[in-house]
């Protein structure tokens, strides 16, 4: 008689939080990676709308989508003349100034 229990947990949530292990943190980005780039494809696809995307990886290496063109979206971006919103952008700038100055 085969026995009715599970045998896994099955689909449960992840809490989310920091991962400490440097190997177990890569293989995570790797495999969310490839989902958001999916659902990204998926939105410019279903929205009709131009989208860049970069995401920097654990050790620091860049990884960018674009659709029509990454070189397009950021040339048209670095056209658009935005006021600054220093809630949400000054920690964004600060970002990219640290890690400039590292390359």
């Amino acid at each position: 008689m085969a026995s009715s229990g599970r045998k896994t947990r099955g689909k449960h949530k992840i809490e989310i939080k920091i991962i400490e292990n440097a190997n177990d943190k890569l293989t995570a980005f790797s495999k969310r990676s490839t989902g958001i780039y999916k659902k990204i494809s998926e939105l410019s696809t279903l929205c009709g709308g131009e989208i860049l995307f970069i995401i920097f990886s654990p050790v620091g290496k860049p990884y960018s989508f674009g659709h029509p063109s990454v070189e397009s979206i950021a040339k048209h971006f670095s056209n658009q003349r935005l006021p600054l919103n220093e809630t949400t952008d000054a920690p964004v700038e600060t970002y990219y100034k640290e890690r400039n100055n590292l390359l």
